[in-house]
């Protein structure tokens, strides 16, 4: 090893060091000074993109990760196990569009090939494998490579979590129009407008026409926790909102009030795995924007209470009518792996916020690995006996 690879690599495991620490900084320092060295070493931006995105730079983390993708977009994780392992052949986008696999797969019963989709040849021999989890979760971010993807699985005889199709049919103004009008479920009215028709005096028309009026909120396709997302209560706001926000188009989403008689907004997380539904955690705060980071759950003894109360007892936590509900919207959305975030109003209604195959297992972590496990056991049972 010559000394400016030995000193790259020094200085790669250094950052990993760092970043298992908890000390990001540290860790960006070691990779950025490696990458001086050599940028062309898959190491560094993976190390860096995740130390990025721990610190809430997404721009940077993306970028990132793209460069790793365009050095490696098939690459075999380490296999630590000592059993003959579950090949997983797991399809994913360049795009920060992918479900996070790490929490949902262990390495000592899984041998993981991410595959990167959009960046592979379009001949690319598809490497040996049991079963393909797509892990292409976000339509909004990602129909291109759902629809590579969907090429890719139709090479393979292997068993399928989340079929691309399914996974398309999540977009949320898809989801809006097909869940519209079930029983005991409130869906918003969703448009995707183009940008310039929310301007001026088009901006009235375009509302008519979607039947969403003030106030509604208007977001950016592709964009999770709460990013260029905006709460919109006239037309001065909006012409605010479209300054702010990124893209040629944009979501027109009704508002649907969910306070309750304190005042307060409450939001829950559920995972779809299998046919089990799990819950994950409830977030209560008096801000119309709930996320479970920022919610008042450290210092509210009733918002620690509320997601006691859910996580253990999810049925008595929103009520029987809310509950047939989210399991009605488990199976309309015909996902392996998936999951929503919603409310309930006074009618005991279920209020669906979101539903897709990006959720966070969050809290829920383990029994959301264990529930994988058994669904992709489960998968291949037939073919083992």
């Amino acid at each position: 090893m010559n000394g400016r690879r030995a000193e790259v690599v020094a200085l790669v495991n250094r950052g990993h060091r760092m970043l298992a620490a908890d000390d990001v900084r540290a860790a960006l320092e070691a990779y950025e000074s490696a990458l001086e060295i050599d940028p062309f070493e898959l190491q560094i931006h993976l190390g860096l993109a995740q130390a990025y995105q721990r610190i809430g730079d997404d721009d940077a983390a993306d970028r990132h990760r793209r460069n790793a993708v365009k050095l490696a977009p098939i690459r075999l994780l380490p296999f630590r196990g000592t059993s003959a392992p579950i090949r997983v052949l797991a399809l994913l986008a360049s795009a920060n569009a992918n479900v996070d696999l790490e929490p949902l797969l262990p390495n000592d019963i899984f041998a993981i090939t991410l595959a990167h989709v959009d960046a592979m040849p379009a001949d690319a021999e598809l490497p040996k494998h049991d079963v393909i989890f797509n892990a292409i979760g976000d339509a909004d971010a990602a129909g291109n490579a759902l629809a590579i993807a969907e090429k890719i699985i139709a090479r393979s005889d292997a068993p399928l979590v989340n079929h691309p199709i399914a996974v398309l049919k999540t977009r949320r103004d898809r989801n809006a129009a097909r869940l519209r009008g079930r029983p005991a479920l409130r869906v918003p009215r969703i448009v995707r407008c183009e940008r310039e028709r929310l301007r001026g005096a088009q901006a009235s028309a375009s509302l008519s026409a979607a039947g969403i009026f003030y106030p509604l909120l208007v977001r950016a396709p592709g964009f999770h926790n709460g990013r260029f997302f905006r709460y919109v209560r006239d037309a001065t706001d909006l012409k605010a909102a479209l300054a702010e926000l990124p893209g040629d188009e944009l979501y027109l989403m009704e508002f649907i009030d969910t306070r309750d008689k304190r005042g307060y907004y409450l939001k829950y997380r559920a995972l779809f795995i299998g046919d089990k539904i799990l819950p994950v955690h409830a977030a209560l705060s008096t801000d119309w924007k709930v996320h479970y980071d920022s919610a008042d759950l450290t210092t509210s003894t009733l918002g620690r209470t509320l997601d006691r109360e859910f996580r253990h007892h999810p049925r008595e936590r929103i009520g029987e009518r809310a509950y047939a509900a989210l399991e009605a919207l488990q199976d309309e959305l015909g996902l392996q792996y998936g999951g929503a975030d919603f409310g309930t109003d006074e009618g005991g209604n279920l209020v669906l916020f979101e539903a897709n195959a990006t959720m966070l297992p969050g809290r829920a972590s383990e029994q959301a690995c264990q529930a994988t496990v058994a669904l992709l056991r489960s998968l291949l049972a037939p073919r083992l006996e």
